[in-house]
């Protein structure tokens, strides 16, 4: 890592925040917000879907130099019907941005309706990062979440059981 440089899944975070984009850090990233000792690699986030931050988003990944990885426009992400088709057709659970140069920086745009913003939002608890405050999803989401998943990973089911442990150690 250069001088002074943050690392990458912090510089997404940081960007998309000063950029006042509306999100939520889901996935990887909240499971070790919660204190899950684990690796991750991309950024999985909700999107508040509304015009104007979509197109907040576009601009900021794009500033990033990050682009779709399905031969795909980015301005796709602005149009409901495309979304919907590429869920429908292509069981596509998540649009991903990422940098060529650098493939695991990456952010993941979760696009099925049981993880839209507006249904998400609730149960999130704010967290500080580099001096922002962004919005992280609740222990107890993620992990009704990730145990909903219907053929889990590997690391789904590491996530599951820590994070039951960490609800346990909640109460």
């Amino acid at each position: 890592m250069k001088e002074g440089r943050r690392p990458y899944l912090i510089e997404l975070i940081c960007a998309l925040a000063d950029n006042g984009v509306a999100f939520i850090i889901c996935g990887g990233m909240a499971a070790v917000y919660h204190g899950v000792e684990r690796m991750t690699m991309d950024l999985d986030i909700s999107l508040d879907m509304v015009p104007g931050n979509v197109r907040r988003f576009l601009e900021t990944v794009r500033d990033l130099g990050l682009v779709p990885r399905a031969p795909v426009p980015a301005d796709s992400l602005l149009d409901p019907e495309t979304l919907n088709r590429f869920v429908k057709e292509k069981n596509a659970r998540v649009f991903t941005f990422w940098d060529p140069e650098s493939p695991y920086r990456q952010i993941d745009v979760f696009l099925t309706g049981d993880q839209a913003y507006s249904l998400l939002e609730d149960h999130t608890v704010p967290a500080k990062v580099d001096g922002r405050t962004v919005r992280v999803l609740s222990v107890e989401k993620l992990l009704e979440m990730k145990t909903r998943i219907p053929s889990p990973r590997d690391k789904d089911r590491h996530d599951i059981e820590a994070l039951r442990k960490v609800m346990g150690n909640l109460s």
